[in-house]
């Protein structure tokens, strides 16, 4: 791989992790080749987390497999759960946090990738993790209907919210001032402040994808073969469009030097990998695709490497602190606070200019409803 290029990285329902290589075109348009193909899981990959050189998955073997993607080698694996893993997400530059469907979450400090922490979370499996921006807090759902969070500097529970239905994910906002609860085709947005669902909004088909595109604008991806950008605080459906042939499994955002647009990649289980350009200030025209590739393969996870040249500049604030085992012992030294959004001033003028847009078009209609060890050779393709 060149050194600065983007590579996005999809686990399959076949054991395969495979990487594409994301190339810039002279007409504005990109393509993907495959950069590498490992198959070193004995089930289907349910997770992918990459945070700096390193690439962690998690499979339905029960096992995380952690990769090294300056050098393209396997470097070790973790057996620490017994049951398919159903989470997985690193926490600045230090700790990944693991969710599985034995009900544990745990807590691993990359530095020589060991458990420092186990919660017994959820009975009857873990289904979504999502740690705060700042460190401090985290969220989970399970099998159990509940919504717990975590202080993550004592390390122990610190509410429980009965959900009275299976939750299938969790989502903090880029500003943690808000969280999305996904129940099905139903995304309830709660204010930390009150702790209390301020809306609730009904995609009529289950959401198997989100991600924020900024602190109040979302898009999701469900069951059919659409992605909707949604605005949480007009409460109003901002574009839809026609994306994939089969379910949305995944979306995420590449970092773009300029502060007005955005790229989405978008994976489905029809095996495509897609590549949107949206105009921050004119979301309601649509998205262009710059690019797409058919991987073959029934696509479940995703993520983005993005090299020291075109990542995110980070600025690191002062750590917290969580105990390394049961809830009453000695604490130990983790978490780092979160990285600054890049562009930050440019992004606040942008959603200014947003605000003064929908100010002039709320009148237009929705058509959403809304309501209050041994290293080992990656193979290069």
């Amino acid at each position: 791989m060149e050194d600065g290029k983007v590579e996005i990285i999809v686990g399959t329902t076949e054991e395969f992790i495979l990487g594409y290589q994301l190339t810039c075109q002279k007409d504005g348009k990109v393509s993907l080749s495959q950069s590498f193909a490992d198959h070193s899981h004995t089930g289907s990959v349910r997770q992918i987390a990459i945070s700096g050189k390193f690439l962690v998955s998690g499979a339905s073997d029960e096992i995380l497999r952690i990769f090294n993607l300056h050098s393209r080698t396997e470097v070790g694996l973790i057996m620490e759960h017994q049951g398919t893993i159903t989470d997985l997400a690193f926490h600045g530059s230090r700790y990944l946090f693991s969710a599985s469907q034995d009900g544990n979450i745990c807590i691993f400090n990359r530095a020589k990738w060991e458990c420092e922490k186990t919660l017994k979370a959820h009975a009857g499996g873990v289904t979504g993790l999502a740690i705060h921006p700042t460190g401090k807090l985290a969220l989970s759902v399970g099998k159990d209907k509940s919504l717990r969070t975590w202080n993550l500097i004592k390390g122990r529970r610190a509410f429980i919210t009965n959900l009275k239905t299976v939750a299938d994910s969790v989502h903090w906002s880029p500003a943690g001032t808000h969280y999305l609860v996904v129940k099905g085709s139903n995304v309830d947005v709660y204010e930390v402040s009150s702790g209390q669902v301020v809306h609730s909004v009904d995609f009529k088909e289950q959401v198997t994808s989100i991600i924020f595109i900024m602190d109040d604008i979302i898009a999701v991806g469900g069951e059919g073969k659409n992605i909707c950008v949604y605005d949480i605080t007009t409460k109003l459906e901002v574009v839809q469009w026609n994306a994939h042939t089969m379910r949305i499994k995944s979306m995420r955002l590449i970092p773009r030097e300029e502060a007005e647009e955005v790229w989405l990649v978008s994976a489905s289980s029809d095996g495509t990998i897609k590549v949107w350009k949206l105009e921050l200030l004119s979301l309601s025209s649509g998205p262009k695709l710059l690019g797409e590739v058919d991987t073959t393969c029934r696509i479940i996870c995703m993520d983005v490497y993005c090299p020291p040249q075109t990542a995110h500049k980070s600025k690191i604030l002062k750590s917290e602190a969580v105990p390394s085992s049961d809830e009453d012992s000695e604490e130990v030294e983790v978490i780092e606070a979160p990285q600054s959004h890049k562009n930050g001033s440019s992004v606040e003028s942008i959603k200014c200019k947003r605000k003064k847009k929908v100010k002039k078009n709320v009148s237009q209609g929705t058509g959403v409803e809304g309501s209050s060890t041994k290293e080992k050779k990656i193979k290069v393709a």
